[in-house]
């Protein structure tokens, strides 16, 4: 990617009792293509679903699995919704 991605903001939505989410967060958001990929973006939030803030914006975007990652527009509307991913399919997620 050359210029920034026409979508704004990422929302990471995880629990710490989520295995997949823990896996996801060592694997996958460890690696530096995956955080090069990222730092173009203008937002990564990283929410847990069991905090106050990531509960509510879980419910406004409907999260109902975890780990769930969104790509939202300045507006706050989701482009792209994801679920567990390896690295290879994250990066393909992220373009």
């Amino acid at each position: 990617m050359t210029e920034k991605t026409k979508e704004k903001h990422v929302l990471i939505f995880s629990a710490q009792w989520c295995s997949p989410c823990r896996q996801m967060k060592s694997s996958v958001l460890s690696d530096s293509k995956v955080k090069q990929r990222l730092s173009e973006y203008d937002s990564v939030q990283h929410l847990d679903i069991d905090e106050a803030n990531g509960r509510q914006l879980s419910a406004a975007y409907r999260v109902s699995a975890v780990p769930t990652v969104i790509i939202v527009n300045e507006e706050g509307r989701p482009k792209k919704i994801g679920h567990f991913m390896n690295t290879y399919n994250f990066l393909e997620f992220l373009k």
